[in-house]
This record gives C-alpha cells, sequence and structure tokens, in this order.
C-alpha cells in the first residue's frame, strides 16, 4: 500500500525540502510507501499523504508537538507506534511550525551515530 501521494502532497514536500535537504548528509528515499528522509542510514521523518511522522523525539517533545499541532501517534495497518508523532499539515506554514521539531529529530539520530 502507498501511504504517500505526490499530487496531493508535493507542495508541502517541496516546503519540507528546503528547509532540511541542506542539512549535512540529509537524503531521501522512498520506502514502505513513504517519502523518507535520513540522517546518513537512520531515518528521522518521513512524508506521508498531507502529514509528516517524526521518529525520534523525547516524550517531552512528542507531548509539546501534540499540544501545539495536534500531532498523534502513527497509525499503520492497525498498529500504533506510540514514540513516533503524526501532523497533519495543510500548507507550507504548517511545514514552517513543525521545522523545530523535524530538526531535533534529525540531531538525535547524529548524536546516536
Amino acid at each position: 500500500m502507498k501511504y504517500y501521494d505526490e499530487e496531493q502532497t508535493g507542495e508541502i514536500r517541496r516546503a519540507l525540502e528546503k528547509g532540511i535537504l541542506s542539512w549535512p548528509r540529509v537524503s531521501k528515499k522512498e520506502m514502505m510507501g513513504c517519502l523518507c528522509y535520513f540522517y546518513g542510514k537512520k531515518f528521522f521523518a518521513f512524508l506521508v499523504t498531507k502529514a509528516v511522522v517524526i521518529t525520534k523525539l523525547s516524550e517531552d517533545d512528542r507531548v509539546k508537538l501534540s499540544r501545539q499541532m495536534n500531532g498523534e501517534p502513527f497509525k499503520m495497518t492497525g498498529r500504533t507506534v506510540k514514540t513516533w508523532v503524526r501532523v497533519d499539515l495543510k500548507s507550507s506554514r504548517d511545514v514552517k511550525m513543525v521545522l523545530p521539531f523535524i530538526k531535533t529529530s534529525y540531531q538525535a539520530s547524529r548524536s546516536r551515530e
């Protein structure tokens, strides 16, 4: 099953990539039907249709993001990953609001090297 639709999410993807693809060692790759963003071999975020999932946040940051942007645990095929936060993105303005959390996840990936 494909979870990412470029036609519906292209504007959001372009805004996100404008912010993160210049960070050291960041690459992107389609994986599991999603567009994933990696630091080296570790992914720190991925896009699904009209949303981003951030994978490496502390519990405090997950709570803060959930309060600020109505984030929720990521659900896929009936399973919930409580440590990954899914945030709906309607526009590039939403991308700007979530970018600091994505940066935190990126930095966590770097520190685990």
